[in-house]
């Protein structure tokens, strides 16, 4: 009786298991191509170069841009984030659309090609450079009619920073327009309270031949998932914080009239209609909107690029490398691991958009990556997947040429820049 009871209470025990892991069985929720990168799938395999391909879609780029000027208003200058869209063509579109010079540069390379594609742009630095890549800028310097003592703000975060700067002054025997990086919430840097920009204002007073003062430079990403307005109380602090700031050049006798006072992100500039404390907004991956950017103040701006890759091999059962004997048993349980891809490269920072996929990759390569999906995509060898980068700036620089297009056709190549300039 006793070997009975066990052997029925092991069967229950089975049978509940077996009826809860039909009940947690996956669905098959894989989906083809949409109308859109349909188009697009054909658009690439009439016209594409048969590798992965960074796409940019000029009609919603239109729209994103309009959306971040409007915002930003006539009454501040709209600074265009050069890191984000790292490719001169880019660049002149967006700025010819938004109409403005004014741009952020963050990298010494990027200044010099700036400074020789764009004579009249309005550079303002947007993390402070070790001195040696501002002297390396000017040795290297090409853009006979960009003038730098006008056209560029060396972002300034101490003092020491400042004398750094003051001696290249000297010993090239030029003035350099700063600004100030303030720390108005972010805590990554910068001058960490009001008072703490007196005595870098001395030093510019002392040495007007030198120095000269452009600003101030504030960034606040810290807002970007408040859904804030201008009346939520950590936007307040941040621009009371910021208007200490600017107290303080007042009450050194500087004159404001002129003067840069940058803020914002693409993340946060939605924020500020209205506001009068600063000027200068910048904004620079809400053009294309990556995934990272899928925020708040950004939530009417379309996705604007995507990675394009040919599907090299195609196969109607799961492989997994080695003699696993769980590869039957793996496909028959998961409706989502019934076909397998292998795409031209992968690894990188982006998600799949289209197939819709669901299932975790079996493994993870830069070469040739595999994609497991359901019976629902039914994709061919030489077809495109879609992937939606997590972010612009390094991912952009990865494929070589953009490939800008408006409606199903391809408008040209676009080159990126170079990270060693």
């Amino acid at each position: 009786m006793k070997r009975r009871s066990v052997l029925i209470g092991s069967a229950a025990i089975a049978m509940a298991a077996g009826t809860s892991a039909i009940l947690w069985r996956p669905d098959a929720a894989g989906k083809p191509h949409n109308a859109y990168f349909s188009a697009l799938n054909q658009m690439l395999k009439q016209s594409g170069p048969g590798r992965p391909v960074m796409l940019l879609d000029l009609d919603r780029v239109d729209r994103n841009i309009d959306k971040l000027a409007g915002s930003v208003g006539p009454d501040k200058t709209f600074r265009v984030v050069v890191k984000s869209l790292p490719s001169v063509e880019l660049l002149e579109y967006v700025m010819r659309r938004a109409k403005t010079n004014a741009l952020m540069v963050f990298h010494q390379p990027f200044l010099n090609a700036i400074a020789e594609a764009f004579p009249d742009a309005n550079c303002l630095l947007g993390k402070p450079l070790p001195v040696a890549a501002a002297r390396t800028f000017y040795q290297k310097l090409q853009g006979r009619r960009f003038d730098p003592q006008q056209q560029v703000q060396w972002l300034i975060d101490s003092q020491q920073r400042l004398q750094q700067y003051q001696a290249l002054a000297h010993e090239l025997g030029i003035k350099l327009r700063v600004s100030f990086e303030i720390d108005v919430g972010l805590h990554r840097g910068g001058l960490g309270e009001p008072a703490a920009i007196a005595p870098l204002l001395e030093m510019v007073r002392r040495d007007p031949k030198h120095l000269e003062i452009a600003g101030l430079m504030g960034y606040e990403p810290q807002l970007t998932g408040l859904q804030a307005t201008l009346r939520h109380p950590a936007v307040a602090e941040v621009l009371s914080t910021y208007q200490g700031f600017i107290d303080q050049l007042r009450l050194g006798g500087f004159d404001l009239k002129g003067l840069t006072f940058n803020g914002a992100g693409s993340h946060t500039l939605g924020i500020y209609p209205g506001d009068r404390v600063m000027n200068d907004l910048s904004a620079g991956s809400g053009v294309v909107k990556p995934t990272d950017f899928d925020t708040y103040h950004l939530g009417s701006h379309l996705p604007a690029i995507f990675i394009g890759t040919p599907v090299l091999k195609r196969y109607d059962e799961l492989k997994i490398p080695g003699d696993p004997w769980f590869t039957k048993p793996l496909q028959a349980w998961d409706p989502n691991r019934r076909r397998l891809y292998y795409i031209y490269g992968g690894y990188w920072k982006a998600q799949m958009v289209s197939p819709v996929v669901t299932a975790d990759p079996i493994y993870q390569s830069t070469n040739q990556s595999p994609v497991t999906t359901s019976l629902n995509v039914d994709l061919q060898v030489d077809d495109y997947m879609f992937l939606r980068p997590t972010q612009s700036e390094q991912v952009m620089l990865q494929f070589g040429d953009l490939l800008p297009f408006r409606g199903s056709e391809l408008a040209g190549l676009w080159p990126v820049f170079h990270e060693t300039g």
